[in-house]
This record gives structure tokens, C-alpha cells and sequence, in this order.
């Protein structure tokens, strides 16, 4: 098994972890506990982590696997602080960070 596949499973059996643990302390406490806000920012810490792995390790970067962790990560964070945000500027947004992070990284490359 090469490493980006390794890495690629490790991240999926992470994910299914975070699911079965989440969905066991919801029946364990009768569903009281909204845990779908530390599902999604799980997701986004598992992401992240898996796309500086990747770097880490020399493999290629994912851009789309690290907008989707930050999308989750923002996201989870602001329903587990209490605040709601609406879809679709939150995307938006983090895209327009994405466009910008990415000039910035092109500008400061020495050629």
C-alpha cells in the first residue's frame, strides 16, 4: 500500500470513528446532545490534517480537500460557539480567502 492511499484510509477510518463515537453519545444520553456541529468540525481537523500529511510527507496538495476542512471547520466551530451562519456567503467568503491566499503565495514565489 503506497502512502496516499495509507493516508487516504487513515482519514476514512478516522471519519467513520467520529461518526460511530458521535452517534454512540447521542443514544447514550437519549439524543439530547446535538453532536452533528462536532461531526462537521471534526471532518474539517481531519481534512486539514490529511493535506498537511500529504505535505508533509512530499505528496501533492489538495486544494479542495482543505476548502472543504476549512467550509467544516468554520462551520462546526460556529454552531459549537453558538452562532448560526448562513450557507452561502459563509462559501463565499472562504472562497474569496482561498483566491486571495492563493495570489499572495504566487507573489512571493521566487522564480
Amino acid at each position: 500500500m503506497n502512502k496516499s492511499v495509507a493516508l487516504t484510509s487513515l482519514a476514512w477510518g478516522l471519519f467513520f470513528v467520529l461518526i460511530g463515537f458521535s452517534w454512540a453519545v447521542a443514544y447514550y444520553y437519549d439524543y439530547s446532545v446535538d453532536v452533528i456541529p462536532y461531526v462537521t468540525f471534526g471532518t474539517g481537523l481531519i481534512l486539514i490534517g490529511l493535506s498537511m500529511a500529504r505535505t508533509g510527507l512530499g505528496m501533492g496538495f489538495n486544494w479542495f480537500s482543505v476548502f472543504i476542512g476549512v467550509v467544516a471547520l468554520v462551520f462546526g466551530g460556529a454552531a459549537l460557539m453558538g452562532y448560526g451562519l448562513p450557507v452561502i456567503p459563509t462559501i463565499i467568503l472562504v472562497i474569496g480567502l482561498f483566491i486571495i491566499a492563493e495570489a499572495a503565495a504566487s507573489l512571493s514565489k521566487k522564480k
